[in-house]
């Protein structure tokens, strides 16, 4: 009875050994925090089993990461102080636009008739 106690022990250690050691790749990995993680499970779960594969998990566990992207910084121009704000809204009187200098002048649509009036009467 102990010994097959024994041989169990040894037996499952063994085994937990073993599977501890097919996935090292992925536990380095996992611990170095790769941002590829997915792909080095994959290669060595369906490839560990050759060595070429383990190998190849083992070494995209280990590389470099890749530096972190800059940071985006968002600048908010402020206005100088709530005492200093200038007017809203267009300068100068309501109306149209302000002129242009070199531009024609803006079109203006012709007055409306009077109510009572055709327009065909007018010509």
């Amino acid at each position: 009875m102990i010994v097959s106690l024994l041989t169990v022990a040894v037996l499952v250690l063994a085994g937990a050994g073993s599977t501890a050691l097919y996935l090292l790749p992925v536990l380095i990995g996992s611990a170095r925090h790769v941002p590829d993680l997915g792909a080095v499970a994959v290669i060595n779960i369906l490839l560990g089993w050759t060595l070429a594969g383990w190998a190849v998990g083992l070494a995209m566990a280990l590389r470099p990461a890749r530096p972190a992207p800059p940071a985006v910084q968002i600048v908010q121009n402020l206005p100088p102080s709530p005492g200093q704000l200038p007017p809203a809204g267009w300068p100068g009187a309501p109306g149209g636009p302000p002129a242009r200098p070199g531009f024609p002048p803006p079109l203006s649509l012709p007055p409306r008739p009077a109510s009572g009036q055709d327009p065909a009467e007018r010509r």
